[in-house]
């Protein structure tokens, strides 16, 4: 296997279910915590966490949890002062991609 393809299993194997990266934030007192899709994750989906204070308790525990570090942004607009995203799994039957290919254009539908 070359350097490539391990690096691509080894980020997979750290991807988390979208339920997980929600409890951690309630766990820690985010204000929001929604997924989006996202053409630079792995996954193809991001968690973002926004919280009103500086999140060392989120960042702590995430790296002691998950083992990789997060990066924090202080943003200027949205719905907290401070945004985490983390590449995440969606949960089963919410979204369906229609056709295309990660990266390109691609319709996507929600699935009640």
């Amino acid at each position: 296997m070359d350097g490539t393809a391990l690096r691509l299993v080894l980020a997979m194997q750290a991807a988390v279910p979208f339920e997980f990266v929600q409890a951690v934030a309630a766990e820690c007192e985010a204000v929001e915590c929604y997924w989006r899709e996202s053409d630079r994750s792995f996954t193809g989906f991001v968690a973002e966490v926004w919280f009103s204070e500086l999140p060392s308790a989120f960042a702590a525990k995430w790296a002691a949890v998950v083992g990789y570090s997060v990066l924090v942004r202080c943003v200027s607009s949205g719905p907290a002062p401070f945004a985490v995203s983390v590449p995440c799994t969606v949960p089963g039957g919410q979204v369906q991609l229609l056709g295309g290919q990660r990266g390109g254009r691609v319709r996507c539908q929600l699935v009640a």
